[in-house]
């Protein structure tokens, strides 16, 4: 990934998406924002009680390091779910919702995240996008092939002209899963390189990394078009906020993309 500094707001953006001129996108870190103490500074979210006006502070100096305006941002209520929304307006509100599409130029989609796997997808020739919440529960409904048949339906999309990025998220060497959940991805997925018994433990290692890709793959993306982040939420603590490692109010880092008007 690129790192980028703007207006002092630290931001990430993948190489294969940078290559487009017609989008912007973003990944960001915790560097930049105004809140303070545990949340420091960044933070995006208004579950985890912050101060509603230093959020909206945040939102809108994200935005403006970018290019455009805060009311120009949709993002959805993540409850790790399948469900996907279609945006048609900044207006447009999404409740129990974990990934947006939209093929609408100057509508910013975007979702949160602590140590969940945040994907953008980008269709060049039909010029649509899409941005994805995937942590292990979405994961497993297989929310991204899910979005990926609807950027068909609704767009004429074919899965072999996207380009993607797996953002920073908890990484595959610290995140601890019981065997239920190991269980239940080697059932799905198989093996393959996903899931690793932790020696002399009843827990194991889960790569939402490779699984997620594996899906993408699967769904007809070609692996040369698929960037991952490979960088860790959870051991980069000067960098990002990570549920596992502080707890579930901790603050949430955003990830999206909006087709330039």
């Amino acid at each position: 990934m690129i790192t980028q500094v703007k207006n002092i707001i630290k931001l990430l953006q993948f190489n294969n998406l940078s290559e487009f001129e017609d989008i912007v996108h973003f990944s960001t870190t915790r560097i930049g924002g105004v809140s303070s103490k545990r949340l420091e500074s960044l933070n995006l979210g208004y579950t985890v009680n912050d101060n509603p006006k230093n959020v909206t502070q945040n939102l809108d100096s994200l935005a403006q390091s970018i290019g455009f305006e805060r009311n120009q941002m949709v993002s959805p209520k993540q409850t790790h779910s399948k469900n996907i929304g279609i945006v048609n307006s900044n207006k447009d509100i999404f409740p129990d919702t974990d990934a947006l599409i939209t093929n609408k130029p100057g509508i910013c989609i975007f979702i949160r995240t602590a140590d969940c796997v945040p994907i953008l997808l980008y269709d060049p020739i039909k010029k649509a996008l899409a941005a994805i919440h995937s942590g292990w529960k979405s994961t497993v409904q297989e929310i991204s092939k899910h979005t990926i048949e609807l950027m068909q339906k609704e767009f004429g999309t074919k899965p072999e002209d996207l380009i993607a990025g797996i953002g920073p998220s908890i990484g595959p060497t610290v995140y601890e899963v019981g065997t239920e959940v190991a269980k239940i991805f080697n059932k799905q997925f198989g093996a393959n390189h996903i899931v690793n018994p932790i020696k002399n433990s009843d827990k194991y290692l889960l790569n939402l990394w490779e699984v997620n890709k594996q899906i993408l793959i699967e769904s007809g993306i070609p692996k040369e078009q698929i960037e991952i982040a490979e960088i860790c939420t959870y051991t980069n603590s000067e960098l990002f906020y990570s549920a596992r490692r502080d707890g579930v109010k901790t603050g949430r880092l955003a990830t999206g993309i909006m087709l330039k008007m």
